[in-house]
């Protein structure tokens, strides 16, 4: 089964390198909404702020006119400080994402010392979390109601985002790696049905689209906690990985209208998402 998936992903990978412009039809669950992750690092030993402030109203209206962002948030480093950014786009050609971003008004300012653009398969959101920055908060409320989706959106402008941790996990080599997520991944679903505090995931594609390790946005803001959660996965305790990475980021946007969830998982998230909604009792 995990390489018939990959097989789909390769295919569906190649297309969109290629540079195909036709989007392939979105399933309900799992598997094939490839899109591009964006990683926005600061230039060192610049005026940031300087560079920002002049660029600000440009930029929100390049993102207006342009962005299909799904999820964005600030990279934070030491005490909290802002060193750059991580978002997701509905973009599934490379050309496309690439004018997307380097048409940016902050990238043209020089804010960014480095960009890496990956493909990505997104294949769960929480949309209880829908938010934006108040700015922006209209507008993906008027795209949601217009493709029949109408969710509360939080403008993140009028309260604090989200502090969480982005996990990045590198797989060990394919053979290895199907033998033992086979052998786990009853346990790793049982575990997350019980213990899953993940607001997004998604598959890390090579250029070939091979599936060669997957990202996770952990809602909890102690990284001692979130490595705990993370390393008592049965995934992680099969030896599956070959590196983890942990990342404080600062969640300040969520499309919740991209709400998904595999199919064993959705039921679960769906009673998660009905008892946040329900004001407690007594």
């Amino acid at each position: 089964m995990m390489m018939q998936r990959r097989t789909a992903l390769t295919a569906l990978g190649a297309t969109a390198v290629a540079g195909a412009t036709a989007r392939a039809a979105e399933p309900k669950y799992l598997g094939g909404k490839l899109m591009f992750m964006v990683r926005r690092t600061y230039a060192e030993g610049k005026d940031i702020a300087a560079l920002r402030t002049p660029a600000e109203p440009a930029h929100q209206q390049h993102l207006l006119k342009f962005g299909q962002t799904v999820i964005a948030s600030a990279i934070l480093g030491p005490g909290g400080t802002r060193i750059g950014s991580v978002s997701i786009s509905d973009i599934n050609t490379r050309a496309e994402i690439e004018s997307y971003v380097y048409d940016d008004p902050f990238t043209k300012a020089g804010i960014y010392g480095s960009i890496t653009i990956t493909p990505v398969d997104l294949y769960k959101v929480d949309g209880s979390y829908n938010r934006a920055p108040a700015w922006f908060a209209p507008e993906l409320q008027r795209r949601q109601q217009a493709a029949g989706y109408d969710v509360p959106v939080l403008p993140t402008g009028n309260r604090p985002a989200k502090p969480m941790y982005l996990v990045r996990r590198t797989y060990i080599a394919e053979a290895d790696f199907n033998r033992r997520r086979a052998a786990a991944e009853q346990a790793h679903r049982d575990y997350l049905l019980a213990n899953s505090i993940t607001v997004i995931s998604a598959a890390v594609l090579d250029d070939a689209g091979m599936r060669v390790g997957d990202i996770a946005v952990c809602d909890i803001d102690d990284r001692a906690a979130a490595e705990r959660y993370v390393r008592a996965d049965p995934f992680a305790t099969a030896g599956m990985f070959a590196a983890l990475a942990f990342e404080q980021v600062d969640l300040y946007k969520l499309d919740g209208s991209y709400n998904r969830a595999p199919g064993w998982f959705a039921d679960e998230m769906k009673r998660r998402q009905d008892a946040r909604a329900t004001p407690a009792k007594g």
